[in-house]
């Protein structure tokens, strides 16, 4: 009895944990900074993705036959490594990739659209940031992979 009485006196002594704040869609948004133009050397293909809302933003890009992509993320531009890629094969990538980073993962997952004249379009998609602490990070993403045709 006097072990239910202690237990319940520091279960009304103990201070509730204070709930994170709500987070809302523009901040998510924010952690990843939109790109500089790339620029792709003639025969070479790239995939592009933007955000899927407002703001509307550049927010990654891999240079086909690398296994590397960029993304700005928390103010800085972070080079990516491709991890494994899976899924259907959308031009020269896949249309499920993972690419690792120092602060976590990055997740990419597209459905693919119409064809266009050098690439094809993404009709929509998502980006997850995986942090080292598990939080994850769902960003609606469309773009298209298009390729630089040959100099002549």
């Amino acid at each position: 009895m006097i072990l239910m009485a202690g237990i319940a006196l520091a279960a009304c002594a103990s201070k509730p944990k204070p709930e994170a704040p709500a987070i809302s869609a523009a901040d998510v948004v924010s952690r990843t900074g939109e790109l500089p133009p790339q620029t792709l050397p003639p025969g070479a293909c790239g995939l592009f993705l933007w955000t899927n809302g407002e703001p509307l933003r550049f927010i990654f890009f891999s240079q086909a036959g690398t296994d590397t992509a960029v993304m700005e993320i928390d103010g800085e531009q972070r080079a990516l490594r491709l991890t494994s890629s899976k899924g259907e094969l959308f031009g020269q990538f896949m249309t499920r990739m993972t690419y690792a980073s120092d602060n976590g993962n990055v997740g990419v997952s597209f459905t693919p659209g119409e064809q266009l004249d050098g690439g094809q379009r993404i009709e929509g998609g998502h980006l997850s940031l995986v942090g080292k602490d598990g939080w994850e990070t769902m960003i609606p993403v469309f773009g298209l992979s298009a390729c630089q045709p040959d100099s002549r």
